[in-house]
């Protein structure tokens, strides 16, 4: 479904994404879309004919598409249809035909920031998602006529990543969560301008941040590189050692209900560092005394509070069941995530991974080799259920 926003010209990228992802789709837009975008347009990049008549010669089109979704999209929903939906209007083709639907909605707001925070708008929301709708964060950004705020409509790929997430399954309501997770491996300097570090991408970090988000999580990340996502709904607190992740991650964890200790942090750093370029001019050989860096997980651990969830995460080369165990007994975490990264297919960089979570109470899943999207998704659910077990006091 395409309604009349500023955004409306999003939705033919949004369009492209799921073809490219191997979706078939079908556009209805409203009159008010058609004031933004061409029908043609919509049509040439959907490959098929565009739907915007409730009274044209098929005798009950809403019905028709109703039955052939298995989901629908309204990308950009705006404060009037918002309203629309909320309040059971069947004034058009797009209303009736959600009216109709049995398949799961999902709702992309776009809309100025006073417009989405108005009393009215949020009452719609609210009725929506308790009508069982999917409502998708709204992004911070430039808005139309040039101001600043929420309400900017979340980027397609992201809008592509959260009806792939519920076409696996239902989706999770973390609105009420804080979620904090940290991302990449840290880089310990020796000098001005070079560092010892890890090959770790920050994928799998990024990934959890960004199923959550789509969930209605209010979630930071502590990184040490950029997202490989476009920009999104998350707050990034940007480091680079294994202390300054330290000094974020406690900071940032007083405030948050679930932590993710994603990030590959350098077991050692150089004991000191040059303030300057280290010149080589003529030494072949260079020693580094290496020291222990501050264990972060521990420091979290020891410093929870009560029913704060922590899960640990094991990058190992071999016996990958046996160092679960271990460090799930050692680490003292509710959940620890092990994955093997001597595979191609898993390892640092890799699009997709294959993980055991095993948690406190003798839960164990063996996941099969998932996009690491998915692989974020199963965490969140056993996050879920593990915190429901999480003692009081």
């Amino acid at each position: 479904m395409i309604t009349g926003g500023v955004a409306a010209f999003k939705a033919l990228e949004l369009i492209r994404e799921l073809t490219v992802r191997g979706m078939q789709v079908r556009a209805v837009m409203t009159e008010a879309a058609e004031r933004f975008i061409a029908r043609q347009s919509v049509a040439a990049v959907s490959g098929s004919p565009v739907a915007t008549d409730l009274f044209s010669p098929d005798p009950s089109p809403h019905t028709e598409l109703a039955s052939w979704a298995d989901l629908i999209v309204v990308v950009p929903a705006t404060a009037d249809f918002i309203a629309k939906l909320a309040n059971g209007f069947a004034a058009d083709l797009a209303t009736t035909t959600i009216l109709a639907a049995a398949a799961p909605v999902l709702i992309a707001p776009a809309m100025h920031s006073n417009m989405l925070a108005a009393p009215a708008t949020q009452r719609n929301l609210a009725t929506l998602v308790k009508d069982g709708r999917i409502v998708l964060p709204a992004d911070f950004g430039r808005l139309a006529g040039g101001d600043v705020g929420l309400g900017r409509l979340l980027d397609p790929s992201w809008i592509g990543d959260a009806i792939e997430l519920r076409l696996g399954g239902a989706l999770l309501d973390l609105s009420d969560r804080r979620v904090l997770v940290s991302a990449g491996g840290t880089r310990e300097a020796y000098d001005a301008v070079r560092y010892v570090g890890n090959r770790s991408s920050g994928r799998q970090g990024w990934a959890i941040a960004e199923a959550a988000a789509l969930q209605g999580a209010e979630v930071a990340v502590v990184s040490t590189v950029d997202s490989p996502l476009p920009e999104g709904p998350v707050r990034v607190v940007r480091v680079e050692s294994a202390f300054e992740m330290e000094a974020a991650m406690v900071e940032e964890s007083a405030a948050a209900d679930w932590i993710f200790m994603a990030a590959a942090v350098a077991d050692f750093r150089p004991a000191e560092a040059a303030d300057r370029k280290l010149k080589r001019d003529g030494v072949e050989r260079l020693r580094l005394e290496l020291v222990a860096n501050p264990d972060i997980l521990g420091r979290l651990v020891a410093g929870r509070r009560e029913r704060q969830l922590i899960v640990g995460f094991a990058a190992e080369t071999g016996s990958l069941a046996s160092e679960v165990e271990r460090k799930l007994a050692t680490k003292r975490v509710d959940i620890l995530v092990g994955n093997d990264i001597s595979s191609p297919a898993t390892g640092f960089g890799a699009l997709h991974n294959q993980v055991i979570i095993a948690d406190r109470f003798g839960g164990r899943v063996e996941l099969p080799l998932l996009p690491k999207l998915d692989v974020a998704q199963e965490l969140l659910r056993q996050a879920e259920r593990v915190s429901r077990q999480l003692p009081q006091g």
